[in-house]
């Protein structure tokens, strides 16, 4: 659990020039900053998964544009580079608390303008879809990876905090 911060700080450095906090008690961590020249949210949340204790498996949501980014980073390949050229990326199945699980698509993301085959992005309308999930949820959000042509990936995210980090970032306005 302590080297969750060093490693969320070495993920996100690129993008993060303002203060790292942590929502006491939790693996849910934020930055509220803006941009100098425009005022505008460049904020992010970082919530790491339970029962990794490398936090290597992160849900990011950046603020931009006053709108939300979510990208699942994860220590485990989440397509191939064939799935990733052909952008057949993997539905994301989600269960809020107890509730009936859903599944909605996920999109391919880059890192340094490279194929990142560890990340998965979301588009604006998935975005909103889990920013309710987390916002609705009071105790976690279980994750299945559906990858194509591999077993899937189970993760658990705790919910504890987030509703803490996203007033702290203004709700990305």
């Amino acid at each position: 659990m302590k080297r969750i911060l060093p490693l969320l700080l070495a993920v996100l450095l690129p993008t993060a020039a303002a203060e790292i906090q942590k929502v006491p008690g939790t693996n849910v961590f934020y930055s509220y900053e803006t941009d100098a020249m425009t005022d505008a949210n460049e904020s992010f949340i970082a919530i790491g998964e339970v029962n990794d204790t490398s936090a290597s498996t992160v849900f990011l949501i950046f603020c931009r544009e006053g709108q939300v980014e979510f990208y699942l980073k994860t220590k485990n390949p989440l397509l191939s580079v064939d799935d990733y050229d052909m952008k057949r990326t993997p539905n994301l199945m989600y269960r809020v608390d107890t509730q009936q699980s859903k599944t909605i698509p996920s999109i391919t993301a880059t890192k340094n303008d490279e194929p990142d085959y560890t990340t998965l992005a979301f588009d604006k309308a998935r975005g909103q879809i889990l920013l309710t999930a987390f916002s609705n949820a009071q105790q976690k959000i279980a994750f299945r990876i559906l990858r194509n042509d591999a077993s899937a990936l189970d993760y658990t995210f705790s919910t504890k905090g987030f509703k803490d980090a996203w007033r702290n970032v203004k709700s990305c306005k």
